[in-house]
């Protein structure tokens, strides 16, 4: 179980914004589905752009697919393991010291040291280490099983482009850095979420509209180093590549850190709806390998909305 440090909670969570909104790409909008593969894309970006999970969640796969998900969701958490009493008393702490009254001052204050060291340690040595980087996360993507082929060129676009934008200067910058741990704790303050057994807790979509606050907040704490998501979801360009029958493929273009970026997407019609062919596959899968639900688990999990036709 992955361990809270107060010290790692900035590169986390802006690593966590750039999974979110950079490499993953389920349709979502709440009332409808769009009746078009590119009206679903664009969807999907808009719900992004407002930092609506829920939209973004429910939208993401068919209803009935969604809602057996959800199912899943319950399940898991009436089988899981009580919390580990270690990341519980670390996730307080983190949280405690986020959200206290001094916390912007308190946390520069910890965070300083750590600056100067970094500062000490990159000068002279930062092309060694961006090129080790470059290795280290381009095997990771390539070696990530759950990733298809499209998702695996995207990421690794994403990281040539974070890798050219990243400078030990911007991130040794004081000022910078006080904006982004402002926004860090403003956004802690806002999940009131103090400990790990309340958002291990959390249900299906709770969950999600938590993780809507807190992406909010990890953009803004990502526009402090001018890393700014919601411009290039603001510029994110659909296109139709290829249609015949219940498949279609999109191309989504936008703009990261003043580098085009693209990918494709394979989509699949289910009713009047469109939805990522990889999102359907990857949860069916999911579901099999987990076995039935319990009946009282599905029956705890409300079922997604009607997909109407909006195209």
């Amino acid at each position: 179980m992955t361990r809270f440090r107060t010290a790692r909670a900035l590169a986390a969570l802006l690593l966590l914004a750039l999974a979110l909104v950079a490499c993953r790409r389920e349709p979502a909008d709440l009332a409808a589905v769009p009746g078009d593969p590119v009206g679903a894309v664009q969807a999907q970006v808009k719900a992004l752009r407002d930092n609506d999970l829920v939209r973004y969640s429910r939208l993401s796969l068919p209803p009935e697919l969604h809602a057996r998900s959800e199912a899943l969701w319950a399940r898991r958490q009436a089988e899981a393991e009580p919390v580990d009493p270690e990341d519980a008393r670390e996730y307080a702490d983190m949280m405690a010291r986020l959200t206290a009254p001094d916390a912007e001052k308190a946390l520069m204050r910890d965070l300083e040291p750590k600056l100067a060291k970094f500062q000490a340690e990159a000068a002279g040595q930062w092309p060694l280490m961006q090129a080790t980087a470059s290795i280290f996360l381009g095997a990771a993507i390539q070696a990530n099983t759950e990733l298809s082929e499209a998702e695996k060129a995207h990421g690794a676009a994403v990281v040539e482009a974070l890798l050219a934008w990243a400078q030990p200067e911007l991130f040794t910058d004081r000022e910078r850095a006080r904006r982004a741990v402002a926004a860090l704790s403003r956004t802690a303050r806002e999940l009131e979420l103090p400990t790990l057994e309340q958002a291990r807790a959390l249900p299906m979509m709770p969950a999600m509209e938590k993780g809507g606050v807190a992406l909010a907040g990890l953009k803004e704490a990502a526009r402090a180093y001018d890393l700014d998501l919601d411009q290039s979801l603001d510029q994110a360009t659909v296109e139709l590549v290829s249609s015949e029958g219940e498949r279609a493929r999109v191309k989504v273009s936008y703009p990261l850190l003043g580098k085009p970026v693209a990918f494709e997407i394979e989509m699949q019609r289910v009713g009047d709806g469109w939805y990522s062919a990889d999102a359907i596959e990857q949860t069916e899968t999911e579901l099999a390998e987990a076995g039935p639900v319990p009946a009282e688990a599905a029956s705890t999990a409300a079922p997604a909305p009607e997909a109407g036709n909006a195209g």
